[in-house]
């Protein structure tokens, strides 16, 4: 890498500072009972059609502008799975009592498994009244019957093999809510550095090819644009029904009426990272674990030299 295009480097490296403002998102949540409500993505999803269909260079008599995007598959580097839990009784003081009991015996079986107390927190949720009904003849006759308390245990862990561990040992005590794992990654910095030296090198080897192409040469300093995205698992995981159905049509001017009983079809929910197509390079493209993804465009726009 020769002396000019260190300089071009550190330049392009300033005015990136100054024309943009990127917020790093280090956390992403997958499975538990929260995808049941996630049959698209949502809004933090990366646009795949513009990915791969934008328009990777064009060139004038004034401009050459290069655009680079780049997409990175990264295994997660810790993980917080949330459990919920409930307990109801006639009393508040029974109530918490039993409840506790069964968070102080899960905790304590989680060292068996390397996670220490400090790693785990309790999230008092809610303390609720529970009504019912006595019915005599044609009356109903609401009553307080008791109370509900509700909480979550925060668990950390860098083992995803402790995540399963964790459900069956929760089980034990019956705690069978699995409301969120959040996935996240502690260097998110380096990432976007890495990414982002990786853009320039293909940048440089796209601007010589078109420069030599169409003989053209650059004047001045160029100016540059950037997009950092960090794409979620949450919002990458689709769920469909495949099963084929019969029908039965009944007979609105019979008596005898048909009974249609529906079964209960099951529903599949798989992971659909974003596509390759568009990218200039992606990296870890065989990776099989559910991780983080992270892609990066760089757009840089260079002067053409008219005087030639």
């Amino acid at each position: 890498m020769n002396m000019q295009f260190l300089l071009l480097n550190e330049k392009i490296k300033f005015f990136i500072a100054l024309l943009f403002l990127t917020t790093f998102s280090s956390f992403a949540q997958i499975s538990g009972n929260q995808i049941y409500g996630n049959t698209t993505y949502n809004s933090d999803n990366y646009n795949q059609n513009t990915s791969a269909n934008s328009t990777s260079f064009s060139i004038d008599d004034t401009i050459l502008s290069v655009s680079v995007k780049i997409v990175l598959n990264k295994k997660a580097d810790g993980f917080v799975i949330t459990l919920g839990l409930n307990e109801e009784n006639e009393t508040v003081s029974t109530c918490n009592e039993k409840i506790n009991s069964r968070i102080n015996g899960f905790i304590g079986k989680l060292r068996a498994i390397g996670i220490k107390p400090e790693q785990t927190y309790v999230d008092f949720i809610s303390q609720t009244k529970i009504y019912d009904f006595n019915t005599n003849d044609a009356t109903a006759k609401q009553y307080e019957k008791g109370f509900e308390i509700k909480k979550n245990i925060i668990i950390s862990t860098s083992n995803a093999i402790n995540l399963e561990k964790i459900i069956t040992l929760a089980s034990e005590y019956e705690i069978y809510d699995i409301i969120k794992v959040d996935y996240f990654n502690t260097d998110i910095d380096s990432i976007h550095n890495s990414l982002f030296d990786d853009a320039l090198v293909l940048a440089e080897s796209k601007k010589n090819k078109y420069l030599k192409a169409f003989g053209k040469r650059i004047n001045g300093t160029p100016s540059a644009t950037e997009t950092f995205t960090t794409l979620l698992p949450k919002t990458q995981y689709k769920s469909y029904q495949a099963y084929e159905s019969s029908e039965i049509q009944a007979n609105s001017n019979s008596r005898n009426h048909n009974l249609k009983k529906v079964e209960r079809k099951n529903k599949t929910f798989y992971y659909d990272g974003i596509s390759s197509a568009g990218f200039d390079k992606i990296i870890n493209a065989n990776q099989t674990e559910v991780g983080i993804q992270y892609a990066i465009t760089l757009t840089i726009t260079y002067k053409i030299d008219t005087s030639i």
